[in-house]
């Protein structure tokens, strides 16, 4: 995604895999209406370990149709962000997501009573098995909510209901796992490596790996973290 969504994304990934060894050699940026992925996917070299991707919604379920009608599937293996593969866009496909691998901060697959619970309480809601955002929309209503019931609902006395969001969400039993905010009010929380299979006849994303409490600096300092350049189209750059 050719967006500053997608340069976050695609950037980070980038830093840490690199820094453990790895090397990209090639970035292709897709607009943001792009649903044809011909022009994209004839570019992607065939002399690489894998292919690391971005992209949500209707993009997200067409690229993953057309990486396997273009003979990448099974080839290359799919990595990315785990919203490209998501419950909204899996349960618009087939096969073609199956052994794709994403990271993400959820999973309907964490079997936690936190998370069980909510699932109960979205599929008798929605039908059906809710999605990332979802989730995480859920644990900001409830350090909302109960918030609000610390502070007796003054909510007006804005430094004070802050501080009460911070232990809310230190208190309330999540879906993600535990969450800490940091200094910046940034959730320091797990990660979660996901692989989508078929679970019960269904396609779901199961966890086969997990990286815990991380930072949104990483493992790097966050002074030394802030000085780099922002996540662009041109940085970091590929390396041929």
């Amino acid at each position: 995604m050719d967006n500053p969504f997608g340069h976050e994304q695609i950037g980070g990934f980038q830093r840490v895999f690199e820094d453990q060894g790895g090397r990209v050699v090639q970035k292709i940026w897709v607009p943001l209406n792009a649903l044809d992925f011909a022009p994209y996917l004839t570019q992607v070299s065939r002399d690489v370990d894998a292919v690391c991707a971005v992209f949500v919604a209707a993009q997200g379920v067409r690229f993953i149709k057309q990486y396997t009608e273009y003979g990448l599937k099974g080839k290359l293996p799919l990595i990315g962000s785990g919203v490209m593969t998501d419950e909204h866009v899996i349960r618009n496909l087939g096969d073609e997501a199956v052994g794709a691998v994403g990271a993400l901060i959820w999973a309907p697959t964490l079997a936690t009573p936190a998370n069980r619970l909510y699932l109960k309480l979205a599929e008798a809601k929605v039908g059906r098995t809710p999605a990332y955002f979802t989730a995480v929309m859920y644990s900001a209503g409830r350090w909302v909510a109960e918030a609000a019931k610390i502070v007796d609902g003054r909510v007006e006395d804005r430094e004070r209901f802050l501080a009460a969001i911070r232990k809310a969400s230190e208190t309330v039993e999540d879906p993600r796992g535990p969450i800490k905010l940091d200094e910046s009010g940034n959730p320091t929380q797990n990660v979660y490596i996901l692989k989508v299979e078929r679970v019960d006849g269904k396609l779901a994303n199961t966890v086969v790996q997990t990286y815990p409490m991380v930072s949104q600096f990483w493992t790097y300092k966050p002074d030394d973290f802030l000085k780099l350049p922002a996540y662009s189209r041109d940085y970091p750059p590929a390396r041929p």
